[in-house]
C-alpha cells in the first residue's frame, strides 16, 4: 500500500455522510466524476471493494461501515483539537461540550444550560442529542467533557455519576378512557394501541422483558423516541410507554399515569476517569441533579 491521501479520505466520508455520489460532490465543492475516481483510487488502494455499484447508485458494504467507523473517530479528534485551539484564542471562559440521550436534552435546554449561563455569561457551549453508544464512545474520545445517559452500562473508562432513578410511565391523551385513574397495570393495555421507545433504547429492552412476562399481545404499535411518544399519545393514537424525564419535560397535553409493574430507569453523568470538575462544569452537574431530582420527585 503507497499512501492514502486526504482527499480519497475526504471523498469517502462525504458519500457516507450525504449517502450519494451528487450530493458528496456538491458538499466538497468538487464534479461527480472527481468524486468517483477518488473513490476507486481509495478502493485500489486498500485493496478491497468498499461500494456495490447498484443501477448508477453507490451502496456501501460492510468493510464501508467499518472503515467509516475509524474514519469518524479521526475526524472528532481533529475538530477537538480545533475547538481547543479556538477555546484559547478567544480566551473566554472556555467550552462545556455535552453530548445527551434524548431523555435528558429538554431539562438540560429549559433549566441547566441557562442557570449555566447565568453565572458563566462568557462560556461557549456545544450541546448534542446523541444516541447511548455514540455519547458513550464521544466521551470516551474527549470529544464531550461528559455525557448524560440513562442505563446502567459497566463502566470502562468512564466514570459514571447517578443523577436520578424514576419508574417508565404510561402517557394517555386527556379525553382518553384511562385518563382519569392515577396507574395502570401493564396487563390492562391489551387491545390498547402501544407507541414503543425505538429498539434500541434501553427502556424498550426492559420493558419487551415486562411485556413478555405478562404476556401481553401487541396489536400494530407505534415505535417511535421518547419525546415523539408523548406527542403521537397527546394526539390520541394510543399509549405510550416512556421515561418519566421525556414526560414531564414534554410540552404537549396528555395524562401521565404510574405504570406497574415498575419498570425502572436510571439517569447517568459519565466523564473520563479521573478528570477534576471545577467551575461552570461543577455547576452544570449541580444544576443537573437539582433539576432531575425536581423532576422525579412524587407529584403531591
Amino acid at each position: 500500500m503507497h499512501h492514502l491521501q486526504q482527499r480519497q479520505i475526504e471523498a469517502f466520508r462525504a458519500v457516507m455522510i450525504a449517502g450519494s455520489i451528487s450530493a458528496a460532490a456538491a458538499n466538497l465543492n468538487i464534479t461527480q466524476p472527481a468524486v468517483s475516481r477518488l473513490i476507486r483510487d481509495l478502493e485500489t488502494e486498500i485493496g478491497f471493494a468498499l461500494f456495490d455499484r447498484v443501477r448508477g447508485r453507490l451502496a456501501p458494504r460492510v468493510q464501508a461501515s467499518q472503515l467509516f467507523h475509524e474514519v469518524e473517530r479521526v475526524f472528532v479528534g481533529l475538530d477537538h483539537i480545533s475547538r481547543v485551539a479556538q477555546d484559547i484564542n478567544a480566551a473566554t471562559e472556555g467550552f462545556i461540550r455535552l453530548g445527551t440521550v434524548s431523555s435528558l436534552n429538554k431539562v438540560c435546554a429549559a433549566t441547566v444550560v441557562p442557570e449555566v449561563l447565568a453565572a458563566h455569561p462568557r462560556l461557549s457551549i456545544i450541546f448534542d442529542t446523541e444516541s447511548t453508544e455514540r455519547v458513550l464512545d464521544l466521551v470516551s474520545l474527549r470529544h464531550y467533557d461528559f455525557g448524560l445517559i440513562c442505563s446502567e452500562y459497566d463502566p470502562t473508562s468512564l466514570d459514571s455519576v447517578l443523577l436520578g432513578r424514576g419508574n417508565a410511565v404510561a402517557v394517555v391523551a386527556t379525553n382518553h378512557p384511562l385518563a382519569d385513574q392515577q396507574s395502570v397495570r401493564l396487563e390492562q393495555l391489551a387491545g390498547q394501541r402501544l407507541i414503543l421507545p425505538g429498539r434500541t433504547s434501553p427502556l424498550r429492552l426492559s420493558l419487551d422483558k415486562e411485556i413478555t412476562a405478562v404476556n401481553l399481545a401487541i396489536n400494530n404499535p407505534i415505535e417511535a423516541s421518547l419525546a415523539n411518544g408523548c406527542t403521537l399519545a397527546a394526539s390520541g393514537l394510543g399509549v405510550a410507554i416512556t421515561d418519566p424525564l421525556a414526560a414531564r419535560t414534554s410540552s404537549v397535553q396528555a395524562r401521565i399515569l404510574t405504570l406497574e409493574p415498575a419498570i425502572e430507569v436510571s439517569y447517568h453523568l459519565v466523564r473520563l476517569a479521573k478528570e477534576k470538575t471545577s467551575g461552570p462544569l461543577a455547576l452544570f452537574e449541580e444544576s443537573l441533579k437539582r433539576a432531575v431530582d425536581a423532576l422525579l420527585a412524587p407529584s403531591v
